[in-house]
């Protein structure tokens, strides 16, 4: 239990590090863009796709901060007077809700219908790509199933861990 609660604490170090890189990004692209635009009258045709995908990213990395940090919406509250029986439902409610959302997102992100690989989000995002960057469109598109794992290390963390939270499933 308490190595869950490691690795959630190094990844959530991690992804708020990018989440904060990315918005930095975004702010001096914008910046670069206003700039050749009215400055030069020249824009870079680039520069509006990198900060919709720094968007993208920042943001996905950043639920998962908001994740961990407990800021996500209640199910059921608990407080440190909540009997033991309400702090399981809590809990079990908590998984629940993370499972039903995110395993599907998950699954379609590596495969497709029939379990088809090459069906798959990110499979068929690799033959693509992005216009402005030439980026991979896979690379773009990897945050999702990132996403996802990262919140599921954090819910094992929060739901078999002592450690309180802002809400939700604290003891």
């Amino acid at each position: 239990m308490r190595r869950i609660e490691q690795v959630s604490a190094g990844l959530d170090r991690v992804c708020l590090a990018l989440a904060k890189a990315g918005l930095i990004g975004i702010a001096l692209v914008i910046l670069l863009q206003v700039g050749a635009r009215y400055g030069m009258r020249s824009p870079y045709a680039w520069t509006e796709e990198m900060a919709r995908y720094l968007m993208v990213w920042s943001g996905l990395l950043g639920a998962t901060c908001a994740f961990r940090r407990g800021l996500d919406p209640v199910i059921l509250a608990v407080t440190p007077a909540s009997g033991r029986g309400r702090k399981m439902l809590a809990r079990a409610m908590l998984v629940l809700a993370v499972a039903i959302f995110l395993l599907p997102v998950l699954h379609y992100s590596v495969f497709g219908p029939g379990w088809n690989i090459e069906r798959g989000f990110l499979w068929r995002g690799m033959g693509r790509t992005s216009p402005g960057l030439g980026l991979n469109m896979a690379l773009v598109g990897a945050v999702i199933p990132i996403t996802c794992l990262v919140i599921l290390i954090h819910c094992a963390a929060r739901v078999t861990g002592p450690v309180a939270h802002a809400r939700g499933t604290a003891e």
